[in-house]
This record gives C-alpha cells, structure tokens and sequence, in this order.
C-alpha cells in the first residue's frame, strides 16, 4: 500500500512538474483540436505527418484538392502539366504548386504555392509541424481565406497533433493597415475602420485600387533549418522581407 501511494504521489508530482514546465498549453485548450499522426519505424517523417493532416475528413476545397493531388503523387499517377509536387524526405518538407491559367476573370493568371515542413523542439517532448499557402494573381500576392501560416504541435508521447495559430506560436507581423477594408454601400465606396467601427467616403478609383496596394504578408517554410522568411508585398516602397527566426519553442520577429 506504502508503495502504492508512493507512486501515486510520484506520478501526480510528475504530472504537474510536466504541465508547468510545457511550453505549448494549446495542447490543453478545451477547445484545441488534434489528429492523431500515425507512422511506422521509430519517428514519424514529412509524408507521416501530410497523411495525417489530409486524413480527417474535410470540405475545405483546398484542403481536398491538394489531398486529391498528394496521393496521386504517391500512386505515381500522371499529374497535369499545371502541378507540381516536391518531396524532400531527408530535410522533412515538401510543397505543392497549381498553375491557373489566363481567363476573363484573371487576365494573369493565377498560382497556388503550399509549403509543409516539421522540426524538433528544443523542449524533447514535441516536434512542429508548419503549413504555408501562398497565393499569387500574376506576379502579385493576393490574400484569400487560405493565406497564410500554421502550426501543428506533434507531443511525441501521445502521438497526437495540435493544431497552433501563428500568433500562438510568437508570428505577429504588422503591415500598418491592420482592421481596414473597403466596402460598397448603395453605389458609393467606403474606407472601413473595423477596430473603431468608422468609415471614410473614397472614390471609385480609390477602391479599386485598394487590392492593389493592400499588403499581404506571404510565408517561405524552411527547407532547411528553422527559420521562416516572412515577406510583406505589395508596398509602394517595394518588397519587405523579414527573418522569424526560431527561438528552440516559438518564433521571435525581427520586423
């Protein structure tokens, strides 16, 4: 019985210590939603981890598409001449690209680049999994629904993946025109201000041009390394890129 307890207060004591000590408390969210990866061998690798990200059931169309275009890879199925697939195993990444071409509603054309990556944490207890979506009109990054950067928080003891937002994981990149969008209101175009509920009457043109000039921050995973190039676009002074640098947990921006 001695025993019994003693190891009862051993494996609370453990438990604690380790629920202090985690660095990524996402894991213990209620509302935190995770998959489980599954593999073969001693570690999960980059294809472990895209089957578990395209394993649950899903009606996101990017999601199901790029699912579509990734067991077709793995088939070795003939792929279209607009996509492309790159698998690199030994530094655990890989990306996914389709090509739209030219139509009435985008004269340029369109691109879609995806970007999968994992490493280690320093903690021992967990490795990151990173998403990319970069979306691009032309030469022109674009913002869409799907833009941006995630995270997936892999707990190697439980085998299960987190999944993180950017701004969870240190990514908060300002462009300076935070809360604003433009809007059309009975024939006449508007400035919003969603942060103090304002709007500011602007021209046609004005509006037009505003997804022109809008920045939009786009994200290059890491091939190799830890380190996120950042790059905010569509600024009249040109390109701005930035390095998030990996910390051993989370990221730090040098903006």
């Amino acid at each position: 019985m001695r025993y019994l307890l003693c190891f009862a207060v051993f494996s609370f004591a453990a438990f604690c210590t380790f629920a202090q000590t985690n660095p990524y408390p996402e894991e213990n969210e209620e509302y935190a939603y995770a998959v489980t990866v599954k593999y073969q061998g001693q570690k999960p690798i980059i294809n472990d981890f895209i089957n578990a990200y395209f394993g649950e059931e899903s009606e996101d169309e990017l999601n199901g598409y790029l699912s579509d275009l990734w067991h077709r890879y793995l088939k070795n199925e003939p792929l279209d001449e607009t996509e492309k697939v790159t698998l690199d195993s030994k530094n655990g990444f890989a990306s996914f690209e389709k090509v739209y071409p030219p139509d009435e509603y985008s004269p340029e054309g369109n691109r879609i680049l995806v970007e999968m990556c994992y490493w280690n944490s320093s903690d021992g207890n967990h490795k990151i999994f990173a998403e990319s979506v970069q979306m691009f009109q032309g030469n022109r990054a674009i913002e869409t629904e799907y833009s941006g950067v995630t995270f997936g928080i892999y707990n190697n003891a439980t085998h299960k993946m987190t999944y993180a937002y950017r701004e969870g994981m240190g990514i908060d990149i300002k462009t300076g025109m935070e809360g604003l969008g433009v809007s059309v209101d009975k024939g006449e175009y508007f400035l919003n201000n969603y942060l103090t509920d304002e709007r500011e009457p602007i021209s046609e043109e004005q509006y037009n041009n505003w997804w022109n000039e809008y920045p939009v921050v786009t994200y290059s995973l890491p091939r190799v390394g830890k380190d996120i190039t950042a790059v905010i676009n569509n600024r009249p002074e040109g390109k701005k890129e930035i390095i998030v640098k990996w910390n051993g947990l989370r990221f730090d921006v040098q903006q």
